[in-house]
């Protein structure tokens, strides 16, 4: 069932005088159709619709991130400003802007928009440019309610006189410079203006420049009451900054924060937020819409906030348990006994507050959205009875409305009602409501967020009861939707990207455990799976799966590419226009999917020459995350004392306590083996495969899989082992190796940036050096250098590898994805990706020698996988954990010895390479307690080959 966090905003609007009409729409009939026939209109391929004659892709805003634009009735006139009798234009003008606010109100916002663009254009023509840039700023309200932020935020600029609008960052940086020299000079409708275009900033996920925008916003309108309008969206801006914050702390920041018994920390990224909430709440005169936006949007801010803690700390709480922390877990436990007694005393008096104001604010549309989002809230906390009156009301006054946006939301959230009360029959017949009434606007419009949102919730009721090809035929309209919106999911609110994670993935998840625990035959299969129109019929049918496995790999494959999309905020990669077959790239390698579902771990095995083949492993989510937990606890966990990375830090390691570490790990090891091998070796053993492919996802991700163990070898001492994003990112064409050379770049010095020092690599001399003895032709690059200039220069001769021996780190957080240059600088992997691929040929390997990911950081392994898509390498090789620097040299000399011979695959360099150190560590251990134990995996397996392994 989705659900989504929502930021309340109130978009400016201008109401001009004069009467409105009023629209009438016809009353929707409650529809007895099937699930089946309500799934299947429309929503397998792109939809699009036409305006002025272009045709354009909708932006979806997923859930109830929808409502983030569409509290909209705060309201200031737009006159004529003309001072002699208003001549025919003037009345024409008038008369366009009145019916764009008419059409607004019913919720028709592609239509709104036309005819205030032609109110801005008359008002134009007859000089009034007040009453043009009034028309303009509400043009741009409607397109942000359209989710077509880029254009509205053009819109708002053209109405501050900028030319040729293209909202780029450079026109946005001169825009602000400019404005906030005229601060003392401007209107209020101006003002107004920048609190719309703050809004689109922020949407747009520039939350700096939102910031200052809104901020010049209110110098303006300071204690007036249209300033509350501006400190909600101040408030919603500190709070997707707060967000950002947050949730790209690492684990150590976060674990510090709870030893510290700190709530004032756990809560500092959100001060400003709640300031702005109170403020805006509490000006007086205030629009009653205001007052309930900000209340409910801090309301809902002290609940997240309490969940997120709660779940970070629990966490904490089950690996110190596994130590056996008395001390710290007693700290754990009292500092979310406090946090929580905080927010629990706020959320109340809050929840008092939204509950009086809701009960005297008259009814529009914009109280129908923050009905909804508080009774979310209620349903969220288990307050059902004071839910359903809520609910009950909303549903009335959208049917009195006639908005039917509105009423396919109170449905569906009605449906999700019935179902906490298990009345599983009545929550289905609403959301079949829900979903009737959002089709219907598919037919004038696009709807397909809301569409997408309840046949996922219909999904999941019909496997509640039991109806699993009810369920798949649901879960699967989910998914053509998703995938007709892939690249719209990302050119949206990008402050919300985090929530996206939870609000797709179960559509992807569900529907990959129904089909592998169906017996869905071909014929059914095909009648679920809709044809894209973007796509030739010919090739379609050949991407047709041919059996529910090919189409759970289907399903699984675009989760990860739509994670990724997602990690970068927009589509970066790009798929094949064929199924690829692992017999398209090796015959000799096997490709292995393990999903972990919650009651079993399953396996889809792709073999060359064979049909897929899937493998039911008997065992629960939990133990599974359990022994993913304990693995990265006792091997990469800087928080945890004997951890690997932690024992290896020190001047001197203590050898018992490596010895025991590793004793801990193997067990472990040979636990995932048993998992993820096991099941398949007989198969593998058969086909004779020697290369392994694994496209992981979740946890599985930072699995060092080289190094699972059977009880006498690692993986690695059978199998050459990779790892791709998904298969249909591989190109299957060989490149033909013709004399290679690289562009060796590192930097041997210790460099201090932003206070954090990184200590001298003093072998990268070395290391760089074998690389040019390995390849003449190549070009080195040491210390000064190497700087992001001299490599965009050098990229320009088309290195087919490009080599970088520096510090840099894999996060989730895109300002710690960075490398260090020679100059004492960073560069972010984003520039570096825009870097590498303004090469003219193809990027054969990239290699990130002393790179690491984020410790702690369950997406940071979708920085390393991205970047090996986005910089157009078709092999990325990278580090997991921080190897030693004379480690690293070593086997990267050996790695490119190998490569010098004909013949020999990437994959296969590494694994000689890998072996080479596995031998060497046996024959010569670091203490002699480790001789009649396996070489540590932490000294070789950090290395991971990502992408095309040929």
């Amino acid at each position: 069932m989705a659900r989504k966090r929502s930021v309340f905003s109130t978009g400016v609007q201008f109401v001009l005088k004069g009467r409105l009409k009023a629209v009438s729409k016809k009353n929707l009939t409650p529809s007895d159709r099937t699930p089946l026939s309500l799934l299947r209109r429309g929503e397998g391929g792109e939809v699009t619709f036409k305006t002025g004659g272009r045709n354009y892709r909708r932006l979806v805003v997923l859930t109830l991130s929808i409502l983030l634009g569409l509290i909209s009735t705060l309201s200031i006139p737009a006159w004529s400003n003309s001072k002699s009798p208003i001549p025919n234009s003037a009345t024409r003008a008038l008369q366009l802007a009145q019916e764009g606010q008419q059409l607004y109100n019913a919720g028709k916002f592609d239509e709104a928009a036309k005819l205030w663009q032609a109110a801005a254009k008359a008002y134009q023509q007859q000089g009034d440019r007040e009453g043009m840039n009034k028309s303009l700023i509400n043009q741009s309200q409607a397109l942000q309610d359209l989710g077509l932020y880029p254009k509205a935020c053009k819109t708002l600029l053209q109405a501050f006189a900028v030319d040729k609008p293209t909202c780029t960052q450079s026109q946005l940086n001169s825009f602000l410079t400019n404005i906030s020299q005229k601060r003392d000079s401007l209107s209020l409708t101006q003002a107004t203006g920048l609190r719309s275009l703050g809004e689109v900033l922020r949407k747009q996920g520039l939350l700096k420049e939102s910031q200052k925008v809104l901020q010049l916003s209110l110098a303006v309108l300071n204690k007036s009451p249209e300033s509350s309008a501006v400190l909600l969206s101040l408030g919603n801006t500190e709070r997707a900054l707060g967000n950002q914050i947050r949730d790209r702390w690492d684990y150590e920041q976060i674990t510090a924060i709870i030893d510290q018994k700190s709530p004032d920390s756990a809560l500092a990224p959100y001060q400003q937020a709640f300031k702005y909430y109170t403020q805006a709440a509490t000006v007086a005169s205030s629009p009653p819409v205001v007052k309930i936006s900000a209340q409910l949007n801090h309301y809902k801010l002290l609940l997240e906030n309490q969940k997120w803690w709660r779940e970070q700390t629990s966490r904490r709480i089950v690996s110190w348990t596994r130590f056996g922390e008395s001390q710290l877990i007693e700290r754990a436990k009292d500092f979310l006994s406090q946090l929580e007694s905080q927010l629990s005393q706020n959320a109340q008096t809050l929840q008092t507050q939204i509950e009086s104001t809701l009960a005297t604010v008259p009814p529009n549309r914009a109280v129908i959205y923050a009905q909804i989002s508080f009774a979310d809230c209620l349903i969220k906390t288990e307050q059902l009875d004071k839910a359903k009156p809520v609910l009950d009301a909303a549903l009335q006054q959208a049917r009195t409305l006639q908005d039917r946006r509105a009423e396919t939301y109170v449905l569906g959230y009605l449906g999700q009602f019935y179902y906490q009360q298990k009345q599983l029959n009545q929550a289905i017949a609403l959301t079949q409501q829900a979903l009737a009434l959002a089709q219907e606007q598919n037919f004038t419009g696009d709807a397909r967020e809301i569409t997408y949102l309840w046949q996922s919730q219909l999904g999941s009721f019909l496997r509640e009861q039991r109806d699993t090809k009810g369920a798949i035929a649901a879960y699967t309209a989910a998914y053509n939707t998703l995938q007709s919106l892939r690249s719209d999911l990302n050119a949206n609110n990008r402050d919300i990207q985090f929530d996206f994670l939870k609000e797709v993935k179960p559509v992807y998840v569900e529907l990959a455990d129904l089909l592998l625990q169906s017996k869905l035959g071909a014929d059914e299969l095909n009648s679920l799976v809709v044809s894209n129109p973007n796509i030739t019929q010919a090739k379609f049918e050949q991407n047709q799966p041919k059996n529910r496995l090919e189409f759970a790999r289907r399903v699984i494959e675009s989760w990860q590419l739509a994670e990724l999309d997602n990690f970068f905020q927009d589509p970066c990669s790009e798929e094949t226009n064929i199924a690829i077959q692992i017999d398209d790239i090796d015959t000799q390698a096997a490709v292995i999917y393990p999903f972990i579902f919650k009651d079993r771990l399953e396996i889809i095995l792709s073999l060359p020459g064979k049909p897929l083949q899937q493998f039911a492993i008997p065992v629960s989510e939990e133990k599974v995350n359990d022994t993913l937990d304990r693995l990265y606890d006792y091997l990469d966990n800087v928080t945890v004392n004997n951890s690997a990375r932690n024992i290896l830090a020190t001047a001197n390691p203590d050898p018992e306590e490596l010895k025991e570490n590793i004793q801990t790990l193997l067990p472990i090891f040979a636990q995932l083996y048993n998992w993820l091998i096991q099941p398949v070796e007989t198969q593998l053993n058969t086909n004779q495969i020697k290369n392994l492919v694994f496209v992981l996802n979740g946890r599985l991700q930072k699995v060092p899989m080289a190094a699972l163990y059977n009880g006498q070898k690692y993986l690695i001492e059978q199998y050459g082992v990779a790892l791709v994003p998904s298969l249909q990112l591989i190109d299957p064409k060989l490149l033909k190796r013709e004399k290679i050379k690289v562009l060796a770049a590192g930097v041997s010095k210790q460099v201090q940036i932003q206070g954090e020092t990184f200590p001298a690599l003093v072998n990268v001399p070395k290391e760089l050096e074998e690389i040019k003895e390995a390849f003449p032709s190549s070009l080195k690059l040491l210390n000064q250098e190497f700087t992001t200039q001299t490599i965009q220069n050098q990229l320009k001769e088309n290195f087919p590898v490009v080599h970088l021996a520096t510090h840099g780190l894999f996060s989730s957080n895109p300002q710690k994805n960075f490398i260090i240059t020679g100059d004492g600088k960073s560069i972010s992997i984003n520039e570096l990706s825009n870097l590498l691929r303004e090469q003219e040929s193809n990027l054969e390997l990239l290699v990130l020698s002393a790179c690491e990911t984020a410790t702690g950081d369950e997406r940071a392994m979708l920085g390393l996988a991205g970047t090996a898509v986005r910089s157009g390498a078709r092999s990325t090789l990278a580090t997991l954990w921080p190897v030693s620097d004379a480690s690293t040299a070593q086997l990267m000399g050996e790695f490119y010895q190998e490569l010098t011979k004909p013949g020999v695959k990437k994959l296969n360099a590494l694994r000689i390479a890998q072996l080479s150190q596995i031998k060497s560590l046996r024959s010569k251990p670091l203490f002699d307690e480790l001789k009649s134990l396996p070489p540590h995996p932490y000294f070789w397996a950090s290395y991971v080959l990502v992408g095309n392994w040929q």
